[in-house]
């Protein structure tokens, strides 16, 4: 999935914080770029973004993102609703994954328990068979 935080997202955050950015830029082996940012001598957070075309990919899992964008109440007045909505989308869709590898996880774990007691009950029967036989 997407990330849709844009830079300007990360600008935001960074709002009265920092005005200097580091930023780093990588070229892989197909001349596709990305680039990392971070503020300059400052304490805040660094995103990854790749380049297609004109457009910005940011590729920092959106739980670190989100995480970054929640750091205190003056960063969440200062931030445009349009990122807000996106930050509780995105915290929509993470529970949601969560839920369905918590599901599928619990659903494995009853059909393993099903099978082993099958298979104790299996023995058993077994066990019951070889003495009366004997």
């Amino acid at each position: 999935m997407i990330n849709r935080f844009t830079l300007e997202n990360y600008f935001q955050l960074h709002d009265g914080k920092a005005i200097d950015f580091s930023l780093r830029i990588q070229k892989n082996e197909n001349n596709q770029y990305s680039f990392y940012i971070r503020p300059q001598d400052a304490d805040g957070e660094t995103w990854d973004f790749k380049v297609i075309g004109n457009f910005l990919e940011c590729t920092t899992s959106a739980s670190e993102t989100v995480n970054s964008l929640l750091v205190d109440g003056e960063t969440l007045q200062n931030l445009d609703k349009n990122v807000l909505f996106l930050m509780i989308k995105q915290l929509a869709i993470k529970i949601q994954e969560l839920e369905t590898v918590g599901t599928s996880q619990r659903d494995q774990l009853f059909k393993r328990v099903e099978e082993l007691e099958q298979s104790q009950r299996e023995y058993e029967t077994q066990q019951e068979y070889d003495r009366d036989r004997s």
